[in-house]
């Protein structure tokens, strides 16, 4: 064992446990949204807000260096989850 690998290692993964918490809050608000669109009769998607956030995510990803791609990746992931959540919330 390597002890400095290890303390990188427990960034790394101090990092997933923060992503994952983040998307779990991400989660649970977009299902509070999803059952205000349904009392509202608004549909699921939102294509406006999700170009938006799109554009937001590119511009934050490049200040932070994190590559293009892999934020679009990303987010694409978390959209499709989240999409699929909604859609089953107000859609039935």
């Amino acid at each position: 064992m390597n002890p400095e690998l290890d303390d990188l290692r427990r960034v790394v993964d101090a990092a997933d446990a923060a992503l994952m918490d983040a998307m779990a809050q991400r989660l649970a608000a977009v299902r509070a949204i999803a059952e205000w669109k349904r009392a509202h009769a608004v549909g699921a998607v939102d294509r406006a807000r999700e170009d938006a956030l799109r554009q937001r995510w590119a511009e934050r990803a490049a200040a932070a260096g994190v590559p293009a791609p892999m934020a679009a990746a990303v987010l694409g992931a978390v959209l499709d989850g989240c999409r699929a959540e909604v859609a089953r919330l107000v859609d039935g």
